[in-house]
């Protein structure tokens, strides 16, 4: 900051500029080492001396904290991290650490513990924890285990080679001197491997025991370490029975197939960490100064500036174009495919990437506010939630080291009963420790997790949920919202009928002055239309929004707009023209209770709307429309796209009664709407579905949003669903079976320890492998809209 500011024109001689002198003298810059120091006793004294009450602890500011951290093998590994960091009360708080995507959040107070501590008490656990800068400067972490593996199995073997030497003497003589020469080079290379190799592996065992949640580590250092400790024994003694080579090999093969395991673990979060790090760090902020831009930091954005944008730059924020004409990808966003051209006036979208053109951009919405911040958000909160078969299998994972290890211990007891001599005993004990696999169980729901919810992502398809994709494989019936789902919600005033004595331009103003304020389709439509005929709005008092309407007072008479049995009641009235046959949408005008005008509005059918029906019929789908429009404008849209089921004149409340009635009957339903005005039915539905319609997502209700706001995407998402919730349940067989065969075979002394590590690893990889699955097949072409005509709605 003093080199910036004070324009120095060498960065090393600083402290001879007037401003860092200045700085001194005001006591803002120590003068030495021993006035810093100094400085510090005095501020540790002062909070010796008062500290803050401890009822103000809660009322601190705290911080984010965000970081990967690698080395977790399984769910265990998160929930330890996760604890211990939670006993830092006051310190740490709201800790959440996700195995599935390696990353931890919390928030921490900034006046008792720092971000550095906090990574140094990761650490100490046996963990690394990364920024993302750290993270996407390589592939540091692997590189190190990479050499550890290197190094491990380098010296395995070579122990497994001069144990040769020493397995001949159960066939000839060897001497007491003979042993012991060459057992020395082997207990070396043996305690570098266990030492060395197996040092992480013994710290997140510990670290497991010390916070009660042991994991796989344990087992396998319960294992190789008998083997080591039994070996060390019989050397002394002069024993040929030395089992340095099965330690050695337990720790290397682990190694081995983690190497594995994180390599296919980061491939399969690659469209995960490629989204979440959509976000730009950097901005070019335009000015007055700096016409064509100067980067600043993202966090400097802010709605109303200008930034601008080239080609291969991600738009770092909502906003509209105000100069320069290009095509825009946001494909990242919405799963379109195709860049779109846009120029001055048009809108663009935070993570839609610049395919050619230089564009100046006004901010409308920045960071968390921003379509990406909020998809983000939601992706974040679907990654952190469980499912309440994952959350049993997480608590049974707690019991199954110490269970495994009480078999163990079994099993060597029985077979010294049974008359095993203690060498082949303790090989079976360490077998069965060895062979149980926990971590298979552990990863089978929270890998599929990040592929289900990533592929989604480029899909097009916002998950909320994980359970959605189990929920879609029952649905048997759709319940569709007409205005903005069917149709696209863009409303046109075609017509105005006015009652005798109103000037139809009055009842528009008027009509305004009740839609002051309010983001609704009608609102829009008339605020266009009165533009277009320079129409003012009448100031209406009492403004007062209701489920079917707006009501107000003007010059002491009452005034109502909306459906028609909100307006004018259910009495007739002589100057109403009633309901008329194949009319577009209605809303009602009234004074005192009369209508005073009926406005018809037009909107426009979705693209393709009608072979979208017809593909969910043949699959067995049974769609319903409702509406809160009149019944005659529903039923007539519902002909339209071949809809039997319709029903018009709906509140919120009356469309989740019908979707409770239709669960009533057995019926599995999916409600597909814009997820705000239709939250009640969504809510009850077996499958929550919106539709994006522009909207904040932070206020919706559903389990799904079809970002291209387009309902034919449920289909791409029904057939995705089906995928990930079939990898879900092969991996729990997968993890079940194996355990299930493996433990009473390793029991029964059929296997060796080098066997039963490699079964482990396998059982691991098997369900990695089946999950890569989902990462490696390409994505199924979308159906293609055979229609594209735009069809004005009823």
């Amino acid at each position: 900051m003093l080199i910036e500011a004070a324009d120095a024109p060498d960065p090393s001689r600083f402290k001879e500029t007037d401003l860092y002198r200045e700085c001194v003298a005001a006591g803002v810059v120590p003068a030495s080492e021993a006035d810093l120091d100094r400085i510090e006793r005095e501020v540790d004294a002062r909070r010796s001396q008062s500290q803050p009450p401890a009822e103000d602890a809660d009322d601190r500011p705290t911080l984010a904290f965000e970081a990967l951290v690698e080395g977790m093998w399984c769910p265990a590994c998160a929930w330890v991290i996760g604890h211990a960091l939670s006993r830092l009360e006051g310190a740490v708080g709201a800790v959440d650490c996700d195995f599935s995507t390696d990353r931890l959040r919390c928030r921490y107070d900034p006046v008792r513990i720092t971000p550095l501590q906090i990574r140094e008490r990761i650490e100490r656990l046996g963990y690394r924890a990364l920024s993302d800068e750290e993270a996407s400067a390589g592939e540091r972490g692997l590189r190190v285990d990479f050499v550890r593996l290197s190094i491990s199995a380098l010296l395995a073997v070579n122990v497994m080679m001069l144990s040769w030497a020493l397995y001949a003497g159960f066939f000839t003589t060897i001497g007491v001197q003979d042993i012991a020469y060459i057992s020395w080079p082997i207990f070396v290379m043996a305690t570098i491997v266990m030492l060395y190799g197996g040092g992480p592996i013994l710290r997140k065992a510990w670290s497991g025991v010390r916070h009660a949640a042991p994991g796989m580590e344990v087992l396998i250092m319960l294992g190789a370490g008998s083997a080591y400790l039994y070996s060390l024994v019989n050397w002394w003694q002069g024993s040929l029975h030395l089992y340095f080579d099965t330690a050695s090999m337990l720790i290397t093969l682990l190694l081995l197939g983690k190497l594995l395991e994180t390599r296919a673990k980061q491939r399969v979060r690659h469209d995960l960490e490629g989204f979440l790090s959509l976000q730009p760090r950097k901005v070019r902020l335009c000015s007055q100064a700096h016409p064509k831009g100067r980067y600043v930091h993202i966090r400097q954005l802010a709605p109303g500036d200008l930034f601008s944008v080239g080609p291969g730059e991600v738009v770092p924020a909502d906003g509209r174009v105000v100069q320069g004409q290009g095509r825009v990808n946001a494909s990242a966003v919405t799963g379109e495919p195709r860049p779109a051209g846009v120029a001055a006036g048009d809108g663009v979208v935070s993570g839609s990437r610049v395919v050619d053109g230089d564009l100046v951009v006004r901010a409308d919405r920045v960071g968390d506010d921003a379509l990406l911040g909020q998809m983000i958000a939601v992706v974040r909160k679907g990654l952190s939630q469980r499912t309440t078969l994952e959350g049993r299998t997480d608590r049974w994972l707690l019991f199954f080291v110490p269970l495994m290890a009480s078999l163990a211990l079994a099993t060597g007891g029985v077979g010294l009963l049974l008359g095993l001599r203690l060498d082949d005993a303790l090989v079976r004990m360490v077998t069965v420790l060895v062979i149980a696999c926990p971590c298979a169980l552990g990863i089978a729901i929270p890998l599929a997790r990040v592929a289900g919810i990533a592929g989604a992502g480029r899909r097009g398809l916002l998950v909320r949920d994980f359970q959605a994709f189990e929920q879609a494989g029952g649905i048997d019936t759709l319940v569709l919202d007409k205005t903005g789902t069917v149709t696209r919600g863009q409303w046109t005033l075609e017509r105005i009928e006015a009652a005798a004595g109103i000037d139809p331009d009055w009842a528009v103003g008027l009509a305004l002055g009740l839609e002051t304020g309010v983001d609704h389709a009608v609102a829009h439509a008339l605020r266009a239309h009165a533009a277009r005929q320079t129409v003012r709005p009448i100031q209406v008092a009492g403004v007062e929004v209701h489920a079917e309407g707006i009501g107000g007072t003007h010059e002491g008479r009452t005034v109502r707009i909306g459906s028609r049995a909100f307006a004018a009641g259910p009495r007739n009235d002589p100057s109403d023209p009633g309901p008329q046959a194949g009319v577009l949408s209605e809303v009602v005008l009234s004074l005192d209770g009369r209508i005073a005008a009926i406005f018809y509005f037009g909107d426009t059918l979705r693209n393709g709307m009608k072979d979208t029906v017809d593909r969910w019929k043949a699959r067995g789908l049974e769609p319903h429309l409702l509406s809160g429009d009149t019944d005659r404008a529903t039923r007539s849209v519902a002909a339209l796209i071949g809809i039997d089921q319709a029903k018009g004149g709906l509140l919120p409340q009356d469309k989740a009664d019908y979707v409770r009635a239709l669960q009533a009957r057995g019926r599995r339903v999916a409600m597909v709407g814009d997820g705000i005005n239709d939250a009640p039915a969504l809510a009850q539905s077996d499958l929550a579905v919106a539709v994006h319609s522009g909207e904040p997502l932070a206020r919706q209700a559903a389990d799904v949003t079809l970002m291209r706001g387009d309902p034919a995407q449920l289909d791409a998402f029904m057939a995705w669903a089906g995928r990930v919730d079939r990898k879900v349940r092969q991996n729990l067989w997968c993890a079940l079976v194996y355990n299930a065969v493996s433990i009473p075979v390793a029991m029964a002394g059929l296997l060796s320890p080098l066997v039963a590590v490699t079964a482990m690893l396998l059982s691991s990889l098997t369900v990695i492998g089946n999950t890569l699955l989902l990462v490696g097949r390409k994505r199924e072409p979308e159906p293609r809209e055979r229609s594209t005509s735009k069809t004005r709605a009823l």
